[in-house]
């Protein structure tokens, strides 16, 4: 019997385990922040996990260089801001699903191996 209460204690351990890992992932999206600044450096975004722009800040002396540039400078800068956000929570969210079923397929491979050793137990064969 001891060798149950070794694996209860393994798969006790692996559970506490997993859920540091998605404490650390959630605790990780609740504070994820991306900045990214257009190439001419006129405008810098902040995006938060959910891809909303929560700041913009602007160069100064943006008169010499036309609406068209500036406007351009923000778009870029937002939209590579929201896009780095977007994909930094889809690796933190994919690596949550990752880990949870990478978890249960491993509970389902101890169980399977569990009853088939007690079913050759049984038998008399193990």
């Amino acid at each position: 019997m001891s060798g149950g209460a070794l694996d209860v204690d393994a798969f006790l351990d692996r559970l506490r385990d997993i859920a540091a890992e998605w404490e650390s992932a959630h605790d990780q999206l609740e504070t994820l922040r991306v900045v990214a600044s257009s190439r001419d450096r006129l405008a810098t975004a902040t995006a938060d996990s959910g891809g909303a722009v929560i700041d913009l800040t602007l160069a100064p002396g943006l008169r010499g260089h036309g609406c068209q540039a500036v406007s351009t400078s923000i778009l870029e800068a937002t939209s590579a801001a929201v896009e780095q956000a977007n994909a930094r929570r889809a690796e933190l969210v994919s690596g949550s699903v990752e880990l949870a079923v990478s978890g249960r397929k491993r509970a389902a491979e101890g169980a399977a191996a569990r009853f088939v050793e007690a079913r050759a137990a049984a038998r008399g064969t193990g």
